[in-house]
Parts: structure tokens; C-alpha cells; sequence
């Protein structure tokens, strides 16, 4: 318990416990006045509360669907594959932008999901991020770059003339992306009203859930509209875009760079998911590597993701609130009354991590606890062996990478997709390892790379300090 003059925090890293918080969403509900900064384009499912979170969270959920997944799993190899052929470019001086470049993956994966805009993936260029945004793209990047600043101060901020550059270049790309939004929010009106089929982009898709078409210039009255009908304002549409764009890029970006120096730190971890990748991907056909045949028997891959956000994910707790009034829980053998005004923290480090639940080596970094198989028969062969490994499911509590309970990520298969896809297209025919200092053996240089992912520090996010540090070459196989 921290106890504080203005109120007091429990953190809790009991199993049962922790489930139970996230389960009794009216009990222990969302520190709202904590989450308000979000609403920077307007209310959107990560800030409404009650009926107003249950009617956005039904209309929110429609792009979070298996065609949505497909076009995911097929833009994320398309960036995956020009982002490793850019790295074998590179050849003995090695790749040190694996942090930045996995923020282009997913910025890209996230334009084309939401906007069907597609880009080629480079690195966006400094000398570009120092003019104003031109693009869809640019706009976007900025402000997620950004975004702790952006969801500190008030819009007008930035429209200060005599403020540095950076602050107007970040006022220019909330207003680009604010425009651009209303042009596709217009187009698919548009679309609508002539009885045509939607883009099948995020905008589309919140469109079309919502009941009705207000016109974007009817105000107040427009939003009010909105309520009685049951459907999204244009606000909420912009907001509800905006906050799956912020919760989806870091989460996933931060997620890949950890992972991917991970496995350059544990080579045997590579060729485990090279062997599973080698043995469903015979063939370099586009049939051979759809996302309803491939996805599902992958794995060992997802088991990489999982096994990363254990112990690195970016969210290191999520916080509930008792409200006005106290609440009971169960710890353990004893009942506890937690006082009203308390917030309530799920300790999601310390559950990830707790030897009681993953064991003694808890700390290690070991995708392959993930992995159940059905028997273990002597001398069988690789397709056996693979046929009869499941993922396993961890204990209520014990692992709460997406939440758990009513609100728990509706991005979460987007996320795995999006990832599992990356793997494919790196590890399949690639090897990446660590470029070693003069006089460095490849063991120390491996374990130097561990030393910079557990060298992590909190700012908006869990995060490594210094990735730039690590050189990583990459070769065929």
C-alpha cells in the first residue's frame, strides 16, 4: 500500500486477486480523470465510462474482425520482407536502427489497416520530419512520436507563434491528421448515401457500425443525436481512430524490437521458429503463406510474443478504482476491505515474474514454456512433433499482457497478427546476430545484447534506454 496526501494506492500481485479486479468492472472501475487526456480527438472507448463505454465499445468492436486480420497479415509480411532485405543491405557493418525501424512497420501496418494507405518501407528522414507533414503518414508519425506532450497540453498550445519549431511542426500534424480524417469520414458518407460498398478501412467500418449519418457541421445538436440513436459522433469516430492508433503503435513497436533482440541474443530460439516457420512454409507461393492456413499453426512464433511480453511488456500496470465506496477482495485465505478513493494496481511485472507461478527460472527469457505437446513419442518426426504442440494457457492472473475482464484490448489479435507475420518473414530464411566489438567474443557479444534489453526504464511505456547500442547483421541461411 503507497498512501499518499491525495489518495492511496494497492498494489496487488495475488493471482486470484488480480482476476477478480479486472472481472468486477462495476466494483473496481477505471480512474477516468486519469485517462482524459486521451479524449485529444474525443471520447473514445478507452475513456467512456458506463452505458457510454458499453454503446462505443459494441460499435468500436466491428473492425476487430477476421477480414480485418487477413489484410493485417498480409500487410505486415509486404513490410516485413522490404524491411529485411533493406537489413541484409547492410552487410558487416550491421543494423542499429532495429528500435526505429519496427516503429515504421507497425506506423505502416496501422495506415493501411485504418486508411488502406500503403507506403514502401524506409526510414522516415529527418530532414523530412523537419518541414511540415505532407502526408497522412507524416502526420501521424509525428504526433505518436509526440503523443506525451500532445496528451499533456491543451491544442491551442501549439498554435503559439513564438513556440520552438518541433511545437508548431506537432500543431501542423494534428491539424493534418485532423483533416485527413474528415476528408475519409466525408468520402465514406459518401459512399453510404450512393449505396456503395465501404473502403474497408477503420473509418469505414466505424461509419457504417454507427446507425446514423449526421452531418459533421451539426455541433451540439449533432452529438446529442448521436447518443439518442445509439451511434458514434463524428468526435467520437475521430477519437476512437485516434486512441487505436496510439494504443496499437508503441504497444506493437516496443514489442518487436524487444523480441527481435531477444532472438538475436539466443540463437537456438531462432532456429526453433525457423524449423517450424520451414516446415508450414514449403513454398514461396501467396496461396502457401494465407493468413487462415498459416496463422493458426504458428505457434512457436506467437509463443516468442507471449513469452517477451511477460517479462517486457509495455504496460507495466493497469490501474482500477474503488469509487466512492469500499469494496471487499479476496486475497489469498484473507478478505480485505479496500477503502472507497483507492486506487487498486494489478502488479502485472510482478505477476509475470512470480517463481509461485512461472517457476524457478521465472526471469529467463524461454518461449518454449509456452508450448504444451500432447505426448512426446520417441524418434518422431518433425510434422508429429508439431501437430501435437498447442500453446498453453497460463492460470487466471498470472499473465495480463491485453487486460483481462469486459475491457480488455480489443486490438489483441491485430497485435498478434501483425507480429506472427513479422516473424514469417524474418525468420524463416534469415539469421540475425550481434556484431561484436573488437576483441568481443560472439558469447559476450550476445550477452551484451541482453544487458541493453534489460537495461529498460518507464516513460510512457516500458522501453529499452539505449537499442541504438547493438549492431545487428543479418544473413540468409
Amino acid at each position: 500500500m503507497l498512501v499518499t496526501p491525495d489518495r492511496n494506492w494497492l498494489y496487488v500481485a495475488e493471482a486470484e486477486a488480480a482476476y477478480d479486479i479486472f472481472s468486477r468492472g462495476r466494483d473496481f472501475g477505471r480512474p477516468v480523470w486519469m485517462l482524459e487526456m486521451l479524449n485529444v480527438f474525443g471520447s473514445n472507448v478507452s475513456t467512456a465510462e458506463g452505458s457510454d463505454w458499453q454503446r462505443q465499445r459494441k460499435l468500436t468492436a466491428t473492425p476487430f474482425n477476421e477480414q480485418k486480420s487477413s489484410l493485417v497479415w498480409a500487410e505486415s509480411l509486404r513490410q516485413a520482407c522490404d524491411m529485411v532485405d533493406s537489413w541484409l543491405l547492410l552487410e558487416k557493418e550491421g543494423l542499429k536502427s532495429t528500435s526505429e525501424d519496427t516503429r515504421t512497420l507497425a506506423l505502416h501496418v496501422l495506415a493501411y489497416a485504418g486508411f488502406q494507405k500503403s507506403y514502401p518501407f524506409r526510414s522516415i528522414a529527418k530532414d523530412n520530419e523537419a518541414r511540415q507533414p505532407s502526408t497522412y503518414r507524416d502526420s501521424l508519425s509525428i504526433i505518436l512520436k509526440n503523443v506525451l506532450v500532445i496528451l499533456v497540453l491543451p491544442p491551442w498550445a501549439f498554435r503559439i507563434p513564438f513556440l520552438p519549431s518541433k511545437w508548431t511542426q506537432i500543431g501542423w500534424a494534428i491539424s493534418e491528421f485532423r483533416r485527413y480524417m474528415m476528408g475519409q469520414l466525408a468520402d465514406e458518407r459518401r459512399l453510404i448515401a450512393e449505396g456503395k460498398p465501404g473502403s474497408g478501412t477503420l473509418m469505414s467500418n466505424l461509419v457504417r457500425a454507427s446507425d446514423t449519418q449526421p452531418d459533421a457541421a451539426a455541433g451540439d445538436a449533432q452529438h446529442r443525436r448521436a447518443h439518442d440513436l445509439k451511434a458514434l459522433s463524428v468526435d467520437e469516430i475521430l477519437g476512437n481512430v485516434f486512441v487505436f492508433n496510439f494504443a496499437g503503435h508503441d504497444t506493437t513497436a516496443i514489442s518487436l524490437a524487444y523480441s527481435i533482440l531477444l532472438l538475436v541474443a539466443h540463437p537456438e530460439t531462432q532456429d526453433w521458429i525457423s524449423e517450424e516457420l520451414n516446415f508450414y512454409l514449403k513454398s514461396d507461393s501467396s496461396e502457401a503463406w494465407r493468413y487462415e492456413l498459416v496463422f493458426p499453426k504458428l505457434n512457436r512464433c506467437l509463443a516468442v510474443l507471449l513469452e517477451t511480453l511477460r517479462l517486457y511488456n509495455p504496460l507495466p500496470g493497469i490501474p482500477r478504482y474503488t469509487g466512492n465506496q469500499p469494496h471487499t477482495l479476496q486475497v489469498g485465505h484473507k478478505q480485505i476491505e479496500i477503502p472507497e478513493n483507492t486506487l487498486v494496481v494489478p502488479n502485472l511485472m510482478a505477476l509475470h515474474t512470480h517463481p509461485r507461478y512461472w517457476g524457478q527460472d521465472s526471469l529467463t527469457w524461454r518461449p518454449s514454456r509456452w508450448i504444451v505437446r500432447s505426448s512426446n513419442p520417441v524418434n518422431a518426426d518433425l510434422g508429429t512433433r508439431l501437430s501435437q504442440e498447442t500453446l498453453m494457457v497460463p492460470r487466471k492472473g498470472t499473465f495480463i499482457a491485453w487486460s483481462e475482464g469486459a475491457r480488455n484490448c480489443p486490438g489483441k489479435k491485430f497485435a498478434q497478427v501483425e507480429f506472427v507475420a513479422t516473424m514469417a518473414a524474418l525468420f524463416r530464411n534469415f539469421h540475425a546476430q550481434p556484431v561484436a566489438k573488437v576483441g568481443e567474443t560472439s558469447d559476450a557479444a550476445r550477452k551484451r545484447v541482453l544487458e541493453v534489453v534489460k537495461d529498460s526504464n518507464v516513460e510512457l511505456l516500458l522501453q529499452m534506454r539505449d537499442p541504438e547500442s547493438v549492431s545487428v547483421s543479418w544473413s540468409r541461411r
